[in-house]
């Protein structure tokens, strides 16, 4: 009897559980609208990388990709960085396109008319790229002077920052006009 007993409510466990439905599946939001060109499957894609600028330990690109069957391209701008440790070389570029770039130099340019006032309170700011890449500001009170600073995102856990004076923002803002002409 307690054989059957247990029996039963191994197989009414099992049938219970089996009735549970599986999570939902959710597709990831893209965060960026990437280079469509680039995602393209069964075409040959040409890509050409010329160098613009650099920035500290940043090289800036202009990134041409090209469908060779239908002769379209796409031009972004490239910002790719090289970083070496004990067990690991890693290069990786993310991209802006040209409609951002000009929002970013633009607000770059606020945030220099910004550093340039006369300020007496902490004050920061931030510009997000959509490939998440952060240019931002941020006053320090203790020190009576501006940090800037590029975030970019490499891993969950690890971000690269690189940090670079207020003297510095003017040669950014040069080397970012500069590539938006070439795109």
């Amino acid at each position: 009897m307690k054989r059957i007993i247990i029996l039963i409510s191994c197989v009414s466990c099992t049938w219970a559980a089996a009735q549970i439905a599986p999570p939902p599946l959710t597709r990831s939001i893209p965060t960026s609208r990437g280079l469509t060109i680039n995602s393209r499957k069964g075409t040959l894609i040409e890509k050409k990388v010329i160098n613009v600028g650099k920035f500290k330990n940043l090289n800036i690109q202009k990134i041409t990709t090209k469908d060779a069957s239908d002769n379209s391209s796409e031009t972004f701008l490239g910002i790719m960085y090289e970083y070496e440790t004990f067990d690991e070389i890693s290069k990786k570029t993310l991209t802006i396109d040209k409609n951002e770039l000009g929002k970013l130099i633009q607000a770059l340019q606020t945030v220099e008319q910004k550093e340039n006032e006369k300020g007496n309170q902490e004050t920061k700011y931030k510009f997000v790229t959509i490939n998440n890449i952060e240019f931002g500001s941020v006053y320090r009170e203790k020190l009576s002077s501006w940090a800037n600073y590029i975030k970019i995102p490499s891993s969950h856990y690890n971000q690269n920052l690189l940090e670079f004076r207020q003297e510095e923002l003017k040669e950014l803002i040069n080397i970012l006009k500069k590539a938006e002409q070439e795109l």
